[in-house]
């Protein structure tokens, strides 16, 4: 499981921008099929609890959906969830 979680680093901001624009998992993954990308209710809840990886075409998706560049999807600082050498 953990080796998933590593693979979606943008999950917690999928569901903070999802909280400030007062949208439902079910409004979010309306508005991302209007856009023409395959998405349900289970499909976000998996991203925003890291469950599921991301592809690079749903991250474009989603930050055409929220109206943010790609780049705010991502976190500002990396927290590795491995052990880092030094």
């Amino acid at each position: 499981m953990a080796k998933r979680r590593e693979a979606n680093i943008i999950g917690r901001n999928i569901a903070r921008f999802r909280f400030q624009q007062g949208w439902t998992q079910n409004m979010l993954a309306a508005r991302m099929q209007l856009l023409g990308c395959y998405m349900t209710r289970e499909i976000i809840a998996n991203v925003e609890t890291c469950r599921s990886a991301v592809t690079d075409k749903r991250i474009a998706f989603f930050a055409v959906a929220f109206g943010v560049s790609v780049n705010d999807l991502f976190p500002t600082r990396l927290v590795p969830y491995w052990p880092v050498d030094q």
